[in-house]
């Protein structure tokens, strides 16, 4: 699965990368499910007072991050051909970084899949152009928690004003 090309073109893991994405963004833009989560980043309280069913879509939201954590395990174990417990430590901070790069609220309540994929887009940029330069594995990690410090902070800048 990690080496398949489709159409020798295409890689395989970049088609399921980009099905998963869309299938979360028209869950997110164009069902009720989608937009009561963003009521319930918004707010638990407010949410349940508004009469979703946090308890309930709390076991959902887990359930489905778990089947996207089993495809991102079966891609990524295809991808370097191993399968060991800790091979994906560290990658959690990447995904923060990626979601905070994208614009989605760390406060919850506001975000996107299109600014999640671009933030990981730019991430792996940042990343390999940090590894072709020879940086060190310590000081990547330490402009990746820099680039979620600078998004909190922006956040919080224009979340007062909103």
């Amino acid at each position: 699965i990690g080496n398949y090309d489709i159409f020798g073109v295409l890689p395989l893991l970049a088609c399921i990368w980009i099905l998963v994405a869309v299938i979360a963004f028209l869950v997110l833009r164009y069902t009720v499910f989608g937009r009561d989560l963003f009521v319930i980043g918004s707010g638990i309280e407010v949410a349940r007072l508004s009469g979703i069913k946090v308890r309930k879509t709390f076991y959902l939201v887990y359930s489905l991050a778990g089947f996207v954590y089993g495809i991102a395990a079966i891609m990524f174990a295809g991808r370097i051909l191993r399968a060991m417990p800790n091979t994906g430590d560290g990658y959690d901070m990447d995904a923060i970084a990626a979601a905070a790069i994208g614009g989605a609220s760390l406060m919850g309540g506001k975000g996107s899949v299109v600014g999640t994929l671009m933030g990981a887009v730019i991430l792996g940029g940042l990343r390999n152009g940090l590894t072709l330069m020879n940086v060190q594995a310590f000081y990547q990690l330490l402009a990746t928690g820099i680039i979620i410090l600078v998004a909190m902070l922006i956040d919080r800048a224009t979340r007062g004003r909103a």
